[in-house]
């Protein structure tokens, strides 16, 4: 599973890279490391909603408070 997290300057903001460390200690504890490829990715284009993350293409908004829940629904529940 391809997960990329917007990293440019409006989502860096917005808590990118809360974000990215929150879903790495997630991904760690779920020993889920050979099954998420966590990346870095530029302006998806939907700045004004928040963080952009996408799962497989799959186009997501997420802020640092709803991290976790996002873990658990998008990531674990594709898996």
């Amino acid at each position: 599973m391809k997960v990329k997290i917007c990293i440019g300057s409006a989502c860096h903001l917005k808590g990118s890279r809360e974000i990215i460390q929150k879903l790495q200690q997630l991904v760690a504890e779920n020993h889920l490391e050979g099954k998420v490829d966590l990346n870095g990715a530029f302006c998806t284009g939907n700045c004004v909603k928040g963080v952009c993350v996408t799962v497989d293409g799959e186009l997501f908004t997420v802020s640092p408070e709803t991290a976790e829940d996002f873990f658990k629904k998008e990531i674990m529940g594709r898996l």
